[in-house]
C-alpha cells in the first residue's frame, strides 16, 4: 500500500509535464501529429545548441516535439522486457475511429485496436521517426486499487474530444525502488495496479499519478534487457520524461539521492537531466503554475 512507501515529504511540487520525442524533420512531424491526433502548436523553441523544438497541445495536456540534426541510430526494441521508456498513451473517445484517422496520417500501427486487459480499448501505432505511442479508451478497471481517491479522480476526468496526453509507460527493474524515488523525489503516488499471474513473464503494471499525466510502470519475472539511451548520439523517437517541479535543483538533488545520476545537460528554462537506474532520462525544468492533479 501507499503508507509503504512513506518518507521524507518531497523536495519539491512535481508534474508530469510532457513527453519528449525525438524526431529528425520537426515540420514533417509536426504535420504528422497535427493529421492524426489533432494537435495544436502551443509555441516553437530553440535549445541553447540551437536544437529547434515544438511544444503541442494534445487535448490541453502537452507533447514536445525535439529535432536531433545528428540522430543517432534506434536500439529501440517493440519489446516490454527492455528497460526504459516504452511508448506515450493518448486517451481517446473512440480508440477505432481515431486510429483511422492515424493510418490516413501515415502512421504504422504494430497492434490495431483491440479490447485489453483492465476494461480499455487499445492500439499501438508508431510516427513516422518510430516513436511508439498508443491510443487508450475508457478508464482503466485495476485490479488492485492502492488509492480510492485518485482512482475516482481519474475516472471523473471528461472523455476527450480529441487525443489527450495521458501517459508515459517505462519497464523498470526494481518497481519498489523506482516507487520510492517517485515519492521523495516528485511526490507521485500509486493510483492502482493491473496484475495478471497467469500472463507470460509475471505481468505488472502499476499506475502512478504524476500531477498531470500518469506514469505506468512495466515490471516482470523475466530478466530485462538494457536501455538504448544514451546522453550522447540520441536516436529518434522516445527521447526524455518531461518533469515541472517548482525547484528543479532540488529536485535533480532529491533523484541523486534516490539513485538516479545527473546527465550534465541544460536546456531551455533551465532544465537539467536525470538518469534513472533502469537508464531512462528525466527533463527537469520550472513548473510556472500548479499542476492539475491527475486521475
Amino acid at each position: 500500500m501507499i503508507s509503504e512507501l512513506a518518507g521524507s515529504p518531497p523536495a519539491a511540487r512535481a508534474t508530469l509535464r510532457h513527453g519528449v520525442v525525438g524526431v529528425t524533420d520537426i515540420d514533417r512531424s509536426r504535420a504528422f501529429y497535427r493529421d492524426a491526433l489533432g494537435v495544436r502548436v502551443v509555441r516553437d523553441e530553440r535549445t541553447p545548441a540551437g536544437r529547434r523544438r515544438c511544444l503541442l497541445n494534445c487535448g490541453g495536456r502537452h507533447l514536445m516535439l525535439e529535432e536531433l540534426p545528428r540522430p543517432g541510430t534506434s536500439a529501440w526494441v517493440d519489446d516490454d522486457l527492455q528497460l526504459g521508456m516504452r511508448h506515450i498513451g493518448f486517451k481517446v473517445d473512440d480508440t477505432d475511429g481515431w486510429a483511422e484517422r492515424v493510418r490516413a496520417a501515415g502512421g504504422v500501427f504494430t497492434r490495431e485496436p483491440f479490447d485489453a486487459f483492465g476494461g480499455v480499448r487499445i492500439a499501438f501505432f508508431r510516427d513516422p521517426d518510430g516513436a511508439h505511442l498508443e491510443l487508450v479508451q475508457s478508464v482503466v478497471r485495476y485490479t488492485d486499487v492502492w488509492s480510492p481517491s485518485l482512482a475516482a479522480a481519474e475516472a471523473a476526468l471528461p472523455v476527450p474530444r480529441r487525443p489527450r496526453f495521458d501517459h508515459v509507460a517505462l519497464s523498470v527493474t526494481d518497481v519498489e525502488a523506482t516507487l520510492t524515488m517517485y515519492r521523495e523525489a516528485l511526490g507521485f503516488e500509486v493510483i492502482g495496479r493491473l496484475a495478471q499471474s497467469d500472463a507470460p513473464h509475471g505481468f505488472l503494471i502499476t499506475y502512478v499519478a504524476a500531477g498531470e499525466a500518469i506514469l505506468e510502470l512495466f515490471s516482470y519475472t523475466a530478466p530485462m534487457r538494457p536501455n538504448s539511451w544514451t546522453a550522447r548520439g540520441e536516436a529518434p523517437g522516445l527521447l526524455r520524461v518531461g518533469v515541472g517541479t517548482t525547484h528543479p535543483r532540488r529536485t535533480l538533488r532529491a533523484m541523486e539521492r534516490a539513485g538516479a545520476t545527473a546527465a550534465g545537460r541544460r536546456w531551455p528554462g533551465a532544465h537539467q537531466v536525470a538518469v534513472d537506474g533502469d537508464g531512462t532520462p528525466y527533463e527537469i525544468g520550472r513548473m510556472r503554475a500548479a499542476p492539475t492533479r491527475s486521475g
